[in-house]
C-alpha cells in the first residue's frame, strides 16, 4: 500500500543555507517593520534574493515546500476573517 521513501540527510551546506535563509527572513522582516512599517516587504526581498529570480540559492524542492506552506498560511488568514462575518450576519 505505502511505498517507502529513502531518507537523505541534508549536508552541512544545505543546513547552513536554510538556517541563514530563516535568520535573514526574521531580521529583514524586523528591519522593514521598523523602517517602513511593512515587515512583509523585507521577507519578500529575502525570498527574491535566495530564490530563483536572483541567486537561486534555495533548491527547487525547498522553494516548492515554502510556497505550499505560504498557501496554507494564506488560507488560514482568509478563513480567520470569515467566521466573525458569518456570526454577524446570523445575528442580524
Amino acid at each position: 500500500m505505502w511505498s517507502s521513501f529513502a531518507y537523505h540527510e541534508p549536508s552541512a551546506t544545505q543546513i547552513l543555507i536554510i538556517l541563514s535563509f530563516l535568520l535573514l527572513l526574521n531580521l529583514a522582516g524586523k528591519l522593514a517593520q521598523a523602517l517602513v512599517s511593512a515587515g512583509l516587504l523585507g521577507q519578500i526581498l529575502v525570498g527574491i534574493i535566495y530564490g530563483t529570480p536572483l541567486a537561486g540559492i534555495l533548491e527547487d524542492s525547498w522553494e516548492e515546500a515554502i510556497v505550499a506552506i505560504g498557501y496554507v498560511g494564506l488560507l488560514l488568514v482568509v478563513f480567520e476573517g470569515e467566521p466573525p462575518r458569518i456570526v454577524r450576519k446570523a445575528i442580524q
